[in-house]
């Protein structure tokens, strides 16, 4: 069925409803057409209104502007995933949209609610008071990579492909030898993002996914608009991403920490073919005397980052030096300038 003819009450619908800012739409013609497609096939179910952040308790967050939450599951997950029932932050931007999403995963063990370091001063909130929209996505985190792949080193970048791609493959760790797509990084991005576009239309998400009829969670996903970021494993998995996929930018807090009897891991040597030019995109936070992550340093080095983009001197407060680039707040205005 041809859908064209019926955008024009669908989006006249949405301007009465408030679902659609018509100077969103007008923003980005393109980006508007997909959605009000995608929304016109979906009907009145994209009108159905998302869960808002928790302000208070665990995971409590108060953004400056709107912010929802939505577990892998509701995205089309398996329930029975890893992390497929664990809360995923959405923010957009305050003031005007960029037009750019931030990513973000998070450590091993941990979840995106629980990377939070404050409800106001965070990195999520650093994120979206700079017209960024903002993705915590919950994937398979649970294997710590360090003690999976030891002093193996090309274990370590076998196990980030599986946990990118969703998918095993010959030098995969035993631990993630079962894990399926739809835990892995690609899947549960691509599926939050037309959730959002779809249940938050005219919102600006559809500018992120490049062709929505592409056959693979790749190719639907609009890679130069994303900056990818995580903590600890989280920013090596934001690193190994950036070597396949042409992002604006990758941002390593404590991380990367992938090193065998103190050697970078095979995978961290830039060797001139990478999708994302570390020299110019790839950003680290990190505390110098970081002992869980000591490697991080000479891993910088072999991916060929440029110095002036290796921070060294993040503060570090409760969450000692491991923890001090996410959740020690007085990093915030190094947040806000790596984002920008």
């Amino acid at each position: 069925m041809d859908l064209r003819p019926l955008l024009p009450l669908t989006l006249m619908l949405l301007f009465a409803c408030g679902g659609v800012e018509p100077s969103e739409l007008a923003g980005d013609p393109a980006s508007a057409s997909a959605e009000a497609v995608e929304l016109a096939a979906l009907g009145g179910a994209a009108l159905v209104p998302m869960t808002p952040c928790p302000t208070s308790g665990e995971g409590a967050l108060l953004a400056p502007a709107t912010c929802v939450v939505f577990t892998p599951a509701e995205a089309g997950s398996g329930p029975d995933g890893e992390n497929a029932d664990s809360l995923q932050y959405a923010l957009e931007p305050a003031g005007a949209a960029r037009g750019q999403l931030l990513v973000y995963l998070n450590a091993s063990g941990s979840s995106p609610g629980r990377q939070i370091a404050d409800p106001t001063l965070n990195f999520y909130d650093a994120g979206a008071s700079g017209g960024l929209h903002v993705l915590a996505l919950a994937y398979r985190s649970d294997a710590v990579l360090g003690l999976v792949c030891g002093d193996d080193g090309a274990c370590y970048g076998a196990a980030r492909a599986a946990v990118l791609t969703g998918a095993a493959a010959p030098g995969t760790p035993a631990r993630l030898a079962d894990i399926v797509e739809d835990e892995g990084v690609l899947f549960r991005l691509d599926a939050a993002l037309r959730l959002l576009a779809a249940r938050r239309p005219g919102r600006g998400w559809g500018r992120f996914l490049a062709n929505s009829g592409a056959a693979t969670p790749a190719e639907r996903i609009a890679w130069p608009r994303l900056l990818v970021a995580g903590h600890s494993q989280g920013g090596g998995h934001a690193a190994f991403l950036g070597t396949r996929y042409p992002v604006h930018r990758v941002i390593q807090l404590a991380s990367t920490c992938d090193a065998a009897l103190g050697a970078p891991a095979p995978w961290t040597h830039s060797d001139g073919t990478w999708a994302t030019d570390p020299a110019a995109r790839y950003f680290g936070l990190a505390v110098a005397r970081d002992a869980i992550c000591s490697a991080h340093a000479a891993v910088w080095q072999v991916m060929g980052m440029d110095p002036a983009r290796q921070d060294d001197a993040a503060a570090a407060c409760s969450g000692g030096a491991h923890g001090g680039p996410i959740f020690c707040t007085e990093n915030y205005p190094r947040w806000v300038q790596l984002l920008q």
